[in-house]
């Protein structure tokens, strides 16, 4: 009577054990990353290591390198800005007043490119009938003492600039007065000049059209008249701007100052680049403009200004940089590629090979980084081999097998 009352559950418990079996059996790895049998990888190889075969190492961007020693330079990071270097910028303004015409090119476009001396529109300037020649003259005399002193004024803002006495944007006032004085001056020789070489009656007044030229060599960067409008002397016509060489402005707190008395050069990312740039005084025409000496009172910085050629123009003005100023001391110590750390709980580890498909996870200390390059203080030995290229996959295959087969991690 006992066994037929047990006998329902050891039925039960046959059926139960003999599916679960089956279902082990039908559980298959598809292909290399759908399925890592974890618990045979716990089994074979000691408890720590993690298991990512040679044919999962070919089916994704992964590479691995010998841990050495490297010369790395110390380095501060502040924030900068990328602009125009020095005199390779224009606004260009109408010299006189009149009715604007297109070139024999047709009227500039943005992003045109410009040749300096090049023709970009024509302007058919309006005389006045009380116009003598002796006011002429005296214009032209007046015009050019203006533009000589507002010349004057910007070598002097420029000088205070260097000594940090003066704000950028008062030197870009200066400039623009320069500009200006320079526009009338040239107006006032064009009205002098056409006085005497107005056409004739029934001639047209094409003849005496004054042609509006680009000061530097650059791209059309805003165009802001249109074919026939009428302009008064002194309006801004197009903007023109030579982005082979730019302009790097850091601020440098002032706690930091001490630190840069002989900056040697710099280094620095923008967003949409994964490489950093280099900024090297040594070498390539780079070169340290000024180290202001005057506090900003509102951002308690000062600017650190390098100028440098930006190589097949891939770098745009206003691009916001995250900077790290050389300050020149070096150090030889162990490091390895940037792209070889990952991030684990808010650690930062790098994935060590131990054999041809087992790999270690080792927490590291980091030290001075330098470019492409992460002092390791802690964590790996020189002569180690660590991952590069592909060191997420090794991170998702210790995580588990569900993370590769999906390509995310939870």
């Amino acid at each position: 009577m006992r066994m037929l009352n047990i006998l329902p559950g050891l039925l039960f418990l046959f059926a139960f054990t003999g599916c679960d079996m089956w279902n082990q059996q039908q559980q298959r790895p598809k292909d290399a990353f759908a399925v890592l049998d974890l618990a045979a990888a716990v089994h074979e190889h000691p408890e720590g290591q993690i298991n990512f075969t040679v044919e999962q190492q070919q089916m994704v961007d992964f590479a691995v390198v010998t841990v050495e020693k490297s010369e790395l330079y110390f380095s501060l990071p502040v924030f900068g800005t990328l602009k125009a270097a020095a005199g390779r910028e224009a606004n260009i303004r109408a010299p006189v007043s009149g009715y604007l015409s297109s070139s024999k090119d047709g009227f500039p476009r943005f992003g045109d490119k410009i040749s300096k001396g090049g023709g970009l529109v024509k302007i058919v300037p309006s005389l006045g009938e009380e116009t003598d020649p002796a006011s002429l003259d005296l214009e032209v005399r007046r015009s050019r003492a203006n533009y000589q002193l507002a010349g004057k004024e910007l070598d002097r803002l420029e000088i205070l600039l260097g000594q940090g006495a003066v704000s950028e944007q008062m030197v870009q006032e200066a400039r623009r007065t320069e500009q200006v004085a320079q526009a009338e001056h040239d107006a006032a020789i064009s009205r002098f000049k056409r006085y005497f070489t107005r056409p004739r009656e029934g001639k047209s007044s094409e003849a005496a059209a004054l042609v509006v030229s680009s000061p530097i060599t650059g791209i059309l960067d805003g165009v802001y008249v249109t074919p026939g409008a009428y302009l008064q002397e002194g309006d801004t016509l197009f903007h023109v701007v030579d982005t082979s060489w730019l302009q790097l402005t850091a601020r440098i707190p002032e706690a930091d100052i001490s630190r840069l008395l002989n900056p040697r050069g710099a280094w620095f990312t923008v967003d949409g680049f994964v490489a950093p740039f280099k900024i090297d005084l040594e070498q390539h025409g780079d070169r340290l403009v000024t180290l202001g000496s005057v506090v900003d009172p509102g951002s308690r910085t000062v600017p650190l200004v390098f100028e440098f050629p930006n190589v097949d123009n891939k770098l745009r003005i206003g691009m916001f940089a995250q900077v790290n100023v050389i300050v020149g001391e070096t150090r030889e110590a162990i490091a390895v590629p940037v792209a070889a750390l990952q991030r684990v709980g808010g650690l930062s580890v790098v994935y060590v090979q131990t054999g041809s498909e087992t790999f270690e996870r080792r927490m590291v200390r980091l030290g001075v980084r330098d470019r492409d390059l992460v002092e390791i203080k802690d964590g790996v030995s020189l002569g180690e081999k660590v991952v590069t290229r592909g060191s997420y996959f090794v991170q998702l295959a210790a995580v588990g097998a569900q993370e590769i087969g999906h390509g995310h991690a939870h």
